[in-house]
């Protein structure tokens, strides 16, 4: 069950004006691929989130807890949207910039580094509340989370194209 908010106060306001620009920059970009395409990169960003946030962010691990309190309420689900947003720029700029061979590398590192200091900011902010965490151990993770991500849109841009989806 989603609890009402707590309290609306800077994570929210953070939060809501994250989500404002966000989606503002996804609907303004030209679109470089199909609808299809962009739905799936967003369902598995916010599958890769989620994935980590259920697994680190609960017990046994709890390791930090998203917003202030460390109960579900309209806030917590409302970052589950900047997921698949924030994805889809990843893939967006990086499919724009044809990033390929070596440069790939560095541009999951840059990537990697300004997630880290996008979640430093939501910290600052009471979106994430660290207990046993810190920024390196989000800075593998979105070493990961990258990755996969460009792995996953290489296959699935590789697969549409051949035909195997139906468009």
């Amino acid at each position: 069950m989603i609890k009402p908010f707590s309290d609306f106060d800077q994570n929210e306001w953070f939060l809501l004006i994250s989500l404002a620009i966000a989606y503002t920059t996804v609907f303004r970009l030209p679109r470089l691929f199909p609808k299809s395409i962009a739905l799936l990169i967003g369902l598995f960003s916010i599958s890769l989130a989620k994935g980590a946030d259920h697994t680190l962010g609960v017990a046994p691990l709890d390791y930090y807890d998203t917003n202030e309190i460390p109960v579900f309420d309209v806030s917590d689900f409302a970052t589950w949207f900047l997921y698949p947003a924030a994805g889809y720029l990843y893939i967006y700029f990086y499919h724009r910039l044809r990033i390929a061979g070596p440069a790939i590398p560095v541009y999951v590192l840059v990537g990697s580094a300004l997630g880290v200091c996008f979640e430093l900011l939501s910290v600052k902010f009471q979106v994430f509340t660290y207990k046993e965490w810190n920024p390196g151990y989000s800075f593998i993770v979105y070493l990961l989370a990258q990755s996969a991500t460009i792995l996953f849109f290489t296959l699935t841009k590789h697969w549409f194209f051949k035909g195997r989806i139906s468009r």
